[in-house]
């Protein structure tokens, strides 16, 4: 067996899963969804029947205008970029003026901190929130930052600072797809699909660290792609660069970093040169910097170490626990990391071994029983990838609560009749991306290549991850948005077959 034959077969130990995968989501979003009710205070996930012929003559409708848009010969790609970004960026900000969102639960816990830390009080005691959670250390920087810049609690800088990462994850995907389709057309499709993703849009409410880092991350994939056509090391060194800032905000894109790690040591055997793996280094290297940085400035600020925090097993453990009777859904978050955590008196080591006692006790029942094995595999997956909204109409509803007076627009979509209307186009959407994947999935073992490997790659990370962590559907949706460029090429070879096109003169 040669060398491309070797890492290609390789690569199909998690292609294929993958596949297999997006196609149980395909008849999963079909038939059922995933809701959650409003005025909730722990997301408790919930199941309801879908009309599946109704979603697929909405799905069908979608295609014929993305095959109209396409053909229509005066809006070439650059026009349709700029309509996109237009689109887009309207639509966050309209939904930032109209929701009016503040920071509440962990995010109001951190904008806390960050008054604080501006005061001079680096208090960082036993139990405290920081005690738990020094990784949430960034993100208080970066608040920590707009505070001192725009004044304290000016939520609407944060809000502002979400929707250009929101547009630079809808043009960096974009050109994403250019780069591993190599076919304009795909591209304009792509972007037209981009404009649907409406869960991503709605977040840009949400005064967290999760946009930013989406941004950043989706940022360094599409530099790796460019390192891999060209071995071009300063493409490695900018998505060294743009992890090195979004791990800062979101720690788990070091799923990225893992990945890239991954991809490029099957191009170094690949190309048989093993000096590609020298830049690889300086990526596992430049990566950390960001942390690093962040961490010996509040360390010297405060005249402290910082603490370690909750042991991380203790979140698998969490994500292999029943749903509670609190409503949680399988695997949801139920406080079992900080209550373990206080219960075993701060000792981290102590927690360790409790944690890995809870692991092997759920992974025993789960096992002694596999009809009850599956049963919760697939609520806690179905929970997180069936959730067409993935949390962003939750959060919205949950973030303005207390925001009064609410216009009547504003209500109209956060309970009335705009909510449903808006469940539905992300029900049908969510369908459509997923089946447009799966059309690309049943070509690409044929037509493989090792970029749109490794993007695959990164989404197949984020799934198993999840699968073995803490779930919430909020998590996923970056990597629901990775599955863009996928979706825009299955919809392109669906869009040939239906009206009897060949793919080189539609």
């Amino acid at each position: 067996m040669n060398r491309a034959k070797l890492i290609k077969t390789l690569t199909f130990i998690y292609l294929i899963p993958f596949i297999i995968i997006i196609g149980f989501n395909v008849i999963n979003s079909l038939t059922r969804t995933t809701y959650f009710e409003m005025h909730q205070y722990i997301e408790s996930a919930k199941y309801k029947w879908d009309n599946p012929l109704l979603v697929l003559v909405a799905a069908g409708a979608a295609v014929l205008l993305l095959f109209f848009f396409v053909q229509i010969k005066n809006i070439n790609a650059d026009k349709l970029t700029k309509i996109a970004l237009i689109w887009v960026g309207g639509f966050c900000l309209g939904a930032v003026l109209l929701f009016r969102c503040i920071a509440k639960c962990d995010s109001d816990f951190l904008s806390q901190i960050a008054i604080d830390f501006l005061n001079g009080d680096y208090m960082i005691g036993e139990g405290g929130y920081l005690y738990n959670y020094p990784f949430q250390l960034g993100f208080v920087f970066i608040l920590e930052l707009g505070y001192k810049i725009f004044g304290i609690e000016n939520y609407i800088v944060f809000e502002l600072l979400n929707i250009v990462c929101i547009l630079d994850i809808v043009r960096i995907l974009g050109r994403l797809t250019l780069e591993i389709f190599e076919d304009e057309r795909i591209y304009k499709l792509e972007m037209l699909l981009s404009m649907g993703m409406l869960p991503l849009f709605l977040l840009a409410t949400f005064i967290y660290g999760d946009v930013p880092g989406w941004c950043m991350g989706a940022n360094a994939i599409y530099h790796v792609i460019r390192y891999l056509k060209t071995d071009k090391i300063k493409e490695l060194f900018a998505a060294s660069l743009w992890l090195a800032i979004g791990i800062v905000m979101k720690t788990n894109l070091y799923i990225i970093v893992i990945a890239t790690v991954i991809v490029i040591i099957l191009h170094v055997i690949n190309t048989k040169n093993i000096k590609l793996l020298l830049p690889l280094i300086g990526l596992l290297i430049i990566s950390q910097m960001g942390t690093l940085l962040v961490n010996s400035i509040y360390e010297m600020r405060s005249g402290h170490q910082l603490p370690e925090g909750i042991p991380k097993i203790a979140w698998v453990a969490m994500g292999l626990q029943e749903s509670d009777g609190n409503g949680a859904a399988a695997g949801w978050y139920n406080g079992y990391n900080i209550g373990t955590y206080q219960d075993c008196g701060y000792d981290r080591e102590l927690t360790v071994d409790t944690c890995i006692t809870d692991i092997k006790q759920s992974l025993a029942e789960l096992v002694s029983n596999p009809r009850h094995g599956l049963s919760f595999l697939y609520h806690k997956f179905t929970s997180q990838w069936n959730d067409p909204t993935f949390l962003s109409m939750l959060t919205n509803e949950w973030y303005s609560r207390d925001v009064e007076p609410q216009s009547e627009v504003a209500l109209f979509f956060l309970y009335g009749k705009g909510r449903e209307l808006l469940l539905a186009i992300m029900n049908v959407y969510h369908f459509l991306i997923f089946s447009g994947t799966a059309i690309w999935g049943c070509r690409f073992l044929k037509k493989w290549n090792l970029e749109i490997s490794y993007l695959v790659l990164n989404i197949f990370g984020g799934m198993m991850f999840h699968m073995i962590w803490e779930a919430k559907s909020r998590y996923v949706l970056f990597y629901f948005v990775l599955l863009l460029p996928l979706a825009a090429a299955g919809c392109f070879r669906l869009v040939c077959r239906l009206f009897r096109k060949t793919e080189d003169n539609l």
